[in-house]
């Protein structure tokens, strides 16, 4: 038998997703694809142990947990808008925002501005607030927009390395290569091992020096730019099949000196690592659920995220952020 796969369609207000899922069998791997106008969004993994019997694998123990990982996608999507939709009968800036990273994360870029905008309109204050308005205008590719919103933020807050290094890639994409240096090497001086700015702080010499050029045929791309991107890849969080490839085709890319080819991938790349608290995304999805969801939230969900929690005390024991936000509901 041959892997096989699932396909919906739903709809939800305006928009019209198609979530696919197969099971790849040679890698024990079930993988969910959900587009959106034939454009992707995101991307769920499973990995499954799959058992075997003295004829060969079990296909029907394989079809219920690919059937049950394709449902799980679909039902976290559409609780989204169910909590959107209950969501905006209360004033409560906190959970706007993190309805907004959680829409964010999945490349909900539209929903994710509104998200964002309401909870500053409820909390003028708010700077996290503004921080996800700014990654979410950058993510979507409108660049002056988010440099407007990230300068706003500045003025309002502590200068933290995280947020230099999304203002640096504003003014990078703008082509204002000076001020995109500058805001990546204080990122790099308040957190030297940041290695995501320096990778950015590379690529930026890059296109700076391509755009000095006479002959860009002459300019050779920067050893830092490999050099960095091999240390963003072993970073924990890259460490899947998934980005392991994508990083191995980027850094093979690197070694011709095709600028036309590079730059766009690069400038793809960049914004893919641009990540707002990955590590507590399934807190905020599951506690606005269980403050919003109403019936979505059943015994068996709960108990799903259960194993996530535990995991993520375990890993987040030093990081006041993490039990901040755990706090606020």
């Amino acid at each position: 038998m041959e892997n096989f796969g699932l396909h919906d369609k739903i709809e939800i207000f305006d928009r019209e997703f198609h979530i696919h899922t197969g099971a790849m069998i040679e890698h024990n791997r079930i993988i969910t694809e959900v587009f959106e106008r034939g454009m992707f969004l995101l991307s769920r993994q499973y990995d499954i142990n799959l058992r075997k019997d003295r004829i060969g694998h079990d296909y029907d123990f394989l079809s219920k947990v690919t059937e049950n990982f394709h449902q799980n996608v679909i039902d976290e999507l559409e609780s989204l808008y169910l909590v959107q939709e209950k969501l905006m009968r209360y004033r409560h800036p906190k959970s706007h925002y993190y309805l907004g990273i959680l829409f964010l994360k999945r490349n909900l870029f539209e929903e994710s501005i509104r998200e964002f905008k309401t909870s500053l309109e409820q909390d003028h204050s708010f700077n996290r607030a503004f921080i996800g308005l700014g990654v979410s205008y950058l993510k979507s590719r409108k660049f002056v927009t988010a440099k407007e919103t990230f300068k706003t933020a500045l003025n309002m807050s502590e200068k933290f390395p995280d947020f230099l290094n999304y203002y640096g890639l504003a003014h990078l994409f703008l082509d204002e290569y000076d001020e995109a240096m500058s805001l990546f090497k204080e990122a790099i001086r308040l957190n030297p091992k940041y290695v995501e700015a320096q990778f950015n702080l590379g690529v930026a010499l890059y296109k700076s020096a391509l755009h000095g050029a006479h002959d860009p045929e002459a300019v050779a791309v920067p050893a830092r730019v490999s050099i960095y991107l091999k240390q963003v890849r072993d970073l924990s969080k890259y460490r899947v099949p998934m980005w392991q490839k994508e990083f191995n085709q980027l850094l093979e890319l690197l070694r011709d000196n095709q600028h036309n080819t590079i730059i766009p991938e690069l400038e793809q790349f960049q914004l893919k690592l641009v990540d707002l608290v990955s590590d507590r995304e399934k807190i905020f999805e599951f506690f606005l659920r269980f403050l919003f969801g109403g019936k979505d939230l059943t015994l068996e969900t709960i108990n799903k995220y259960q194993s996530i929690f535990v995991a993520n005390d375990n890993d987040m024991q030093h990081y006041p952020d993490y039990w901040n936000d755990l706090g606020t509901f």
